[in-house]
């Protein structure tokens, strides 16, 4: 063989060599040096990286398996399924042995007279829980060798004391300007109340009761009770007004209907004369002593007397019914005013009532919030000096286990962090302090449960 030739073939057996080194260092220990892949144990949700290559001796060539060489997710169930390779079980297995479990089932479905070299990387772990006392409980990414403390962190560290204090403070200001409206619009629903029982007993002023007579100094209930006045004196107005056009109206047809009565006997008069002359006519028209178109000319007065006389008549019966009509208008007028001021008032009493209820328990509100404020503060006073309880929830094969944490013990991924803070109960305070009719007072006991430490 040359010299030449059997140069090269060595280079290249040496470059296969340092590939293949390369290869199974890499499998061994990702670009994240601070996790030792042997060491850690794939699970659901890990993202890894798989490269594979094979040394082909006929071609002295070095082959990649490009179809393979991407990124896996391991599934729910625990498994990676790979082209040419199939689904091999992941969980539980370090990066190097799912390398080496990928290079043999690929030697053994592709028939290849040698296993390839293969490498998984790790490139996205699976997230890690928080929940408890802390800012921002949820879900993570994790980070390598993530420590308690730094987890706590990532977080936004512990949830302060101040804010259940801060939401007592508002609860508070809330309940105090509650309590308020709830008085105002009282004071408004009994105004109303007095103005409409004076409208519905056709009173000549309002009678407020004692409870708003009293507050006459204040200008909100002063300005509210000449309102009210106001509104009454616009009504009984309005309505006096409409009833007075309807009587003027009907004063107006009964001087019409004397005057129809009138014209009537006028009428009659006119006819009966007419009558008389006509049969004086009539008499002399047959004795051939008068002539005939006198007569006619009597008879056709007589028929338009007679004419006007049925329509005076048919305008007396008019007006008389016109006159009927104002009464049942001024009539309907007064009952459709009592019934809504009826109505009104119906609904303003439903309304006090229901007010009642909402002030009731605004003020029982307000009162538990002016009460439970001073106990969490003494209650977080003597927890200031409590330290967090820290617990990792983890599981191992299939089975959870909760183990006690500092904070600098080591998280891993898939676990779940939990804080809690304890708070004393503050018995002094439940003692002297029974709180408002109707309630019991408050009381928080601090559930602590043995767990192992984190070994």
């Amino acid at each position: 063989m040359p010299a030449g030739v059997l140069s090269k073939r060595i280079r290249r057996c040496i470059g296969l060599f340092a590939l293949s080194a390369a290869l199974s260092v890499f499998a061994v220990c990702g670009p994240i040096a601070a996790i030792a892949n042997d060491e850690y144990l794939l699970g659901p949700q890990d993202k890894v990286r798989v490269k594979i290559y094979e040394w082909r001796a006929s071609r002295d060539v070095i082959f990649e398996w490009k179809a393979l060489n991407d990124t896996f997710t391991v599934s729910a169930g625990g498994t990676l399924s790979l082209p040419f390779v199939g689904a091999i079980p992941a969980a539980g297995l370090t990066p190097n042995s799912l390398a080496y479990a990928i290079g043999d089932n690929l030697k053994r479905n592709m028939g290849l007279g040698r296993r390839p070299d293969a490498a998984v990387e790790v490139i996205q772990y699976r997230p890690f829980y928080i929940v408890g006392h802390v800012m921002q409980p949820g879900e993570f990414p994790y980070r390598p060798e993530l420590t308690v403390l730094q987890a706590l962190s990532i977080a936004g560290g512990l949830r302060t004391r101040e804010e259940s204090i801060a939401r007592f403070e508002r609860e508070m200001i809330q309940g105090r300007g509650d309590v308020s409206l709830l008085g105002l619009e009282n004071i408004n629903l009994l105004a109303r109340k007095a103005r409409l029982e004076a409208e519905l007993k056709h009173a000549n002023k309002i009678e407020f009761p004692g409870s708003l007579i009293s507050r006459q100094d204040d200008r909100a209930v002063t300005l509210l009770m000449e309102q009210e006045r106001s509104i009454f004196q616009a009504r009984r107005e309005g309505l006096e007004t409409q009833i007075r056009a309807l009587e003027n109206l009907r004063a107006f047809l009964e001087k019409e209907l004397i005057s129809l009565d009138k014209q009537l006997v006028f009428h009659d008069r006119q006819i009966a004369l007419i009558q008389k002359e006509l049969g004086d006519v009539s008499s002399l028209v047959s004795k051939g002593l008068a002539a005939a178109p006198r007569e006619m000319s009597l008879e056709r007065a007589l028929a338009q007397y007679q004419s006007e006389r049925l329509a005076g008549e048919t305008s007396l019966l008019r007006t008389r019914q016109e006159i009927s009509k104002t009464e049942i208008s001024i009539l309907e007028l007064r009952n459709r005013y009592v019934n809504e001021v009826t109505a009104t008032l119906r609904l303003t009493q439903a309304e006090l009532d229901a007010l009642g209820r909402k002030a009731e328990t605004a003020i029982e509100l307000l009162h538990e919030s002016e009460i439970s404020a001073p106990r969490l503060l003494a209650r977080q006073a003597r927890a200031a000096k409590a330290e967090p309880i820290y617990t990792i929830v983890r599981t191992t094969n299939g089975h959870s286990e909760e183990l006690r944490a500092g904070e600098s013990n080591v998280v891993k991924p898939g676990d779940t962090l939990k804080v809690e803070i304890p708070m004393p109960v503050l018995e002094d305070f439940e003692a002297t302090d029974p709180g408002p009719p109707g309630t019991t007072a408050l009381s928080i006991a601090p559930t602590t449960s043995r767990v192992p430490n984190v070994r």
